[in-house]
């Protein structure tokens, strides 16, 4: 290869740093991005191709989103866990240090626990996978049956508030 040359993947890193190097620009306009293609060679089919694999739309745009809620679900799960961990074995150690120094009896509760954390802390650290796929679709499938119901609801209460409503008073029988 001549000096002068580069493969897609050189193109791809140098233009990647390029732009990082070049903190002025916070955003670009789909404009100035296909005028950039252009002036690389590039179709525009290719280009705006490559935009819905990168922003994705629609369905897919909200199962991107619902797939963050679940990883930030279940770090703010885990991160309670570990408070209360933290809390309680800090508490069984004091009452094990007042009421029988010679026998560290804490322990037991706290290896037996932290394995357990342990284990969600793995978990939590799965963002892709099979179990994570069986996770995220038990955990969509909740979600959107919760909001079904929710919805179903309402519906039912406002038709039987509206049935229950009382006749106006334009025809008076108790003259």
């Amino acid at each position: 290869m001549r000096e002068n040359e580069y493969t897609p993947e050189e193109v791809q890193a140098i233009l990647k740093r390029a732009v990082e190097l070049d903190d002025h620009r916070e955003r670009f306009s789909r404009d100035e991005l296909l005028a950039m293609a252009r002036e690389l060679g590039l179709s525009e089919e290719a280009v705006l191709a490559a935009e819905q694999d990168v922003r994705p739309t629609g369905k897919a745009a909200e199962l991107a989103q619902a797939r963050q809620e679940f990883i930030a679900e279940r770090r703010q799960e885990f991160k309670q866990h570990l408070v209360a961990y933290v809390c309680v074995n800090a508490f069984l150690f004091v009452i094990n240090l007042l009421t029988a120094p010679d026998f560290w009896w804490f322990i037991f509760p706290l290896l037996g626990w932290g394995m357990g954390l342990a284990m969600q802390a793995f978990e939590v650290s799965q963002t892709e996978g099979p179990k994570f796929e069986d996770a995220f679709e038990h955990w969509y499938t909740r979600r959107y049956v919760k909001k079904r119901l929710k919805r179903t609801a309402v519906s039912l209460i406002e038709r039987a508030v509206d049935s229950l409503a009382l006749p106006s008073d334009s025809t008076d029988t108790h003259k």
